[in-house]
């Protein structure tokens, strides 16, 4: 069994004790359809790993057919929402497309460059920067489509409050929770803040509207919160997802010249004097003196390092010390490491406490190529979608053959982490109910169904 999708069986297995004294698969209630914007083609994925098929399905399939088509349909448009009759509207990429219609969830994940700690020039929710585009793009959808529910995603960072309010004054009850790749089941340290969104008319959560159950919910799914009913998980590492054959795929570098200027050109750069405080600040070797450039000399000639920068392999020299320094050796044990960005932004891959090399990874970001250290080559693309919960193995080779490792791993950096957004589905499905008027709807039979407002309400079963 593949390791992402065997923790998509996991999650399935807890599921079934979420905190709510029984199990939550039922016959019968009602389907909801769901439209996806930028960032949430994820979802896709989780509903079928997941067997959430049966009663969610693509507002966009005149079938109305359980999520038929395979994912793929969606590389071509990846972030952008599908194409419906009706009005039209610009996307982030510039191109007018149909706006969707008759959804009932809409799942976001907006651009969240201006508001991440790795930005350098960051910007606020109206910062003019296009995580600020996105955000109210998306605001203006929900206000044009009045979706009963909407799920947003987004940084730790993001202003949270803002976006509350901002949904809020649309008419939406809002909540939101923060939360970690590492505690759903994959391997990988990836700081997500979750909203949900609740029409005041439409739709509500069952604990009277401040969404408190929903977040509970989402710690029991988690693994932050143990229930002794859950079944013993196996603890995946990072390194269990490295299943590419990379002896091969760099040889098309050969002869090329690096990227960016060389270290002879760069004395009085700011990434220099980065390196050179770093380290005189743990005593490491020079990397002008003997010894003192240990991953740069031991990996001459390798291929898949062959374009990175003297800045990139200068950085990946200082991880080399450090890891020597502390007794490992990165030639024989795998460790990640990040040369794109600065040294203060990304670890050495091991705890510095006990010496051990880390079993989560770091998050994997888009445009970034993350080095394993002992393979002398970058994590692949198809090993950061792993890392994400996404794997490609059920398309064979239609899109190793259609995208390059580079767009894999920009994929993987963008997407959602699909065994999270199982749980922020199943946590809605158990805890938002929908208010319908009309005599065909199904009673909500729980303790406050005589509330609300003289409506039916309906209870998403699954």
């Amino acid at each position: 069994v593949a390791p992402a999708k065997d923790r998509h069986g996991l999650l399935r297995n807890r599921r079934s004790d979420p905190g709510t004294g029984a199990g939550v698969a039922s016959p019968g209630g009602q389907r909801w359809t769901e439209a996806a914007a930028s960032g949430a083609d994820g979802t896709r994925i989780l509903l079928r790993e997941c067997s959430l098929q049966a009663f969610v399905h693509r507002r966009d399939d005149p079938a109305a057919a359980p999520l038929q088509r395979r994912y793929r349909d969606r590389w071509r448009g990846q972030g952008q929402v599908p194409r419906r009759e009706g009005p039209w509207g610009k996307c982030h990429d510039g191109k007018v497309r149909s706006v969707p219609e008759g959804f009932d969830v809409l799942v976001a994940g907006t651009e969240c460059k201006d508001f991440s700690n790795l930005t350098t020039t960051p910007k606020g929710l109206r910062g003019g920067g296009r995580s600020d585009i996105t955000f109210w793009a998306t605001v203006d959808l929900v206000g044009l489509r009045q979706p009963p529910l909407v799920i947003l995603e987004n940084v730790e960072k993001c202003p949270s409050a803002e976006m509350e309010q901002a949904f809020r004054d649309i008419g939406y009850d809002a909540v939101h929770t923060k939360l970690c790749t590492s505690d759903y089941l994959l391997p990988q340290s990836r700081g997500r803040a979750y909203f949900v969104f609740c029409h005041r008319e439409k739709a509500q959560f069952i604990d009277g509207g401040d969404g408190d159950a929903w977040v509970d919910c989402m710690d029991r799914l988690g693994s932050r919160s143990r229930r002794p009913s859950l079944p013993k998980e196996k603890s995946f590492a990072w390194t269990d997802f490295l299943i590419s054959d990379v002896d091969t795929m760099y040889s098309e570098n050969k002869g090329k010249k690096p990227r960016g200027k060389p270290l002879s050109e760069s004395l009085d750069a700011k990434w220099l004097e980065e390196i050179r405080a770093k380290e005189e600040e743990e005593g490491l070797v020079e990397y002008d003196s003997p010894g003192g450039r240990p991953y740069s000399d031991a990996t001459k000639g390798i291929d898949a390092l062959a374009l990175l920068p003297d800045r990139a392999k200068m950085r990946l020299d200082v991880r080399c010390k450090q890891a020597q320094a502390a007794g490992i050796d990165p030639f024989a044990v795998p460790l990640l490491w990040n040369p794109a960005q600065q040294l203060r932004f990304t670890g050495a891959g091991f705890d510095k406490k006990d010496g051990g090399a880390k079993l989560i990874a770091p998050c994997v970001t888009p445009k970034h190529e993350w080095i394993v250290s002992s393979r002398k080559a970058p994590l692949t693309g198809v090993e950061a979608l792993l890392l994400q919960g996404i794997s490609l193995k059920p398309y064979g080779d239609k899109a190793m053959k259609k995208f390059n490792d580079k767009q894999l791993r920009d994929l993987a950096g963008n997407a959602m982490s699909t065994t999270v957004v199982a749980a922020v589905f199943l946590s809605c499905f158990l805890n938002c109910e929908r208010v319908a008027n009309g005599y065909d709807a199904k009673q909500m039979t729980s303790v406050d169904a005589s509330g609300g407002n003289n409506n039916k309400r309906t209870r998403f079963s699954v």
